[in-house]
């Protein structure tokens, strides 16, 4: 007795977890920003039309990953990854005249010369009295880099430091 009762029970929990489908004449909206309309389905195949995102489709078969849908009297295959039930959410645009205000703010790729000198650990005020218009002068380098610290100069320098 318990074994029938569990059978109606599936059924209703595999209905209720499957994924509605495509039942013909349902329509569905193209998410992405242009869906191809094509032959057949398969992402190879020749391309009917471009249809632009929040246009309206009418489905009128499913297969696999493919719906098969007419638009514009004409009838094609789309992948079901640019389309949906739903219609895309609006979205707001950035204000006009941003352009300007966002390359005055935006932050520039470090030049190879700023990135030689952080490497070498030099600070901006060393960087600057190394270089002559972003030109790296190696001789001062090379100068910075032959200096060696022995541990008596690093005890001096630590002793110094606590007082």
């Amino acid at each position: 007795m318990k074994k029938l009762s569990l059978i109606p029970a599936l059924f209703i929990a595999l209905v209720i977890a499957l994924p509605t489908p495509v039942f013909a004449g349902d329509i569905m909206y193209v998410m992405s920003a242009r869906a191809k309309l094509l032959s057949s389905p398969a992402f190879g195949s020749k391309t009917i039309e471009n249809v632009s995102k929040g246009e309206k489709i009418l489905a009128v078969e499913k297969k696999a990953n493919w719906y098969k849908v007419i638009y514009n009297d004409k009838t094609g295959w789309v992948s079901r990854l640019s389309v949906s039930s739903h219609p895309p959410l609006k979205r707001t645009r950035r204000m006009a005249g941003a352009d300007t205000k966002l390359k005055d703010n935006s932050r520039r790729r470090a030049s190879s010369v700023s990135t030689t000198a952080a490497v070498r650990g030099l600070t901006d005020i060393d960087r600057s009295r190394v270089s002559n218009n972003e030109q790296l002068d190696y001789a001062s380098v090379e100068l910075m880099e032959k200096y060696q610290v022995n541990n008596s100069d690093v005890v001096a320098f630590m002793d110094g430091i606590k007082d």
